[in-house]
């Protein structure tokens, strides 16, 4: 916003600043540290990014929920995408991996339009945002995607992350079709993807609805799992993540359908039943939660 209403363009990150202001100025350490670090608008951080995708990333992915992927050839290797999921578990572990994984297989760093609770905590506001996270709302979603970059959203929105583990595999009302919107606003291909075996890191037994507690987190409840709240520690479930092939919404409609109701719910509906089905099918030859493959390997 001050760029465009004010015409101010920072030549310099606040790393930067903050180190001129310094009585003796940088030293060589810490010159080297912030040399070629691009500016990103947002926070996020490619050499943070690499630093967990070497540790923990790997760690989790290889070792603890032993993630199998197919698919992800169906993610655009350049230009703008938006890639749209199922999201589980209340803490946002099933998108974290999704990044790793896309950023390991392909290269691209997709940008997740966030609830504005992630980041009411001061660990999950550095992670968060140091991960890509962007708050979601129209203005940075078609900030992004002009710049070609890979957008990802949750539609079921708040809701769909605090769903109970008795029906946390069956999609809920999408919150808003915005997403559509933006996808044709900007002539963007569409990208579902599906996890399996998120919902069981921390499944949601029961929830408790403390005023106070939505007032200062912004979450929708106060969720009730096997270990959480008392050992926040997630189940080692396996997981499967499988991404679906593209939908060119681009080829078919020109940026004025974002207008039309009628295109925008039929654009959404076949996301959504893209999602589910993919799910009833991984879900049908999924042997176990805890091992075994579904994608026939």
């Amino acid at each position: 916003k001050i760029s465009d209403e004010l015409g101010f363009f920072p030549a310099k990150s606040s790393a930067e600043a903050l180190l001129e202001l310094m009585p003796r100025g940088p030293n060589r350490w810490q010159t080297a540290q912030i040399a070629g670090r691009a500016y990103d608008p947002f926070g996020m951080d490619k050499d943070y990014i690499a630093a967990y995708g070497r540790t923990l990333f790997k760690l989790l992915e290889r070792y603890y929920w032993r993630i199998e992927l197919n698919g992800i050839e169906n993610v655009p290797r350049q230009g703008r995408a938006m890639i749209v999921g199922v999201h589980r578990g209340f803490m946002p572990w099933d998108g974290v991996m999704a990044l790793h994984l896309m950023v390991k297989r392909t290269g691209r760093y997709p940008r997740f339009l966030i609830h504005p609770g992630l980041v009411k905590f001061p660990f999950l506001f550095n992670f968060i945002r140091r991960l890509g996270g962007v708050i979601a709302c129209r203005e940075n979603a078609d900030y992004l995607l002009d710049r070609d970059e890979v957008v990802g959203m949750f539609p079921e929105g708040v809701q769909g992350a605090f769903s109970l583990y008795r029906d946390a595999y069956r999609l809920g009302k999408f919150a808003r079709d915005e997403f559509v919107k933006m996808a044709i606003r900007n002539r963007t291909p569409i990208v579902p993807f599906v996890t399996v075996g998120s919902a069981e890191v921390f499944p949601i037994l029961k929830k408790i609805e403390w005023k106070w507690w939505k007032r200062r987190t912004e979450w929708p409840c106060f969720p009730i799992t096997p270990t959480f709240p008392l050992v926040p520690l997630p189940l080692p479930s396996k997981w499967h993540t499988q991404f679906l092939p593209p939908i060119h919404i681009e080829d078919k409609y020109p940026p004025e359908a974002a207008r039309n109701a009628a295109i925008v719910r039929a654009i959404s509906q076949e996301v959504r039943d893209q999602l589910q089905d993919a799910m009833n099918r991984m879900l049908a030859r999924r042997k176990s939660v805890f091992y075994g493959s579904v994608f026939g390997r």
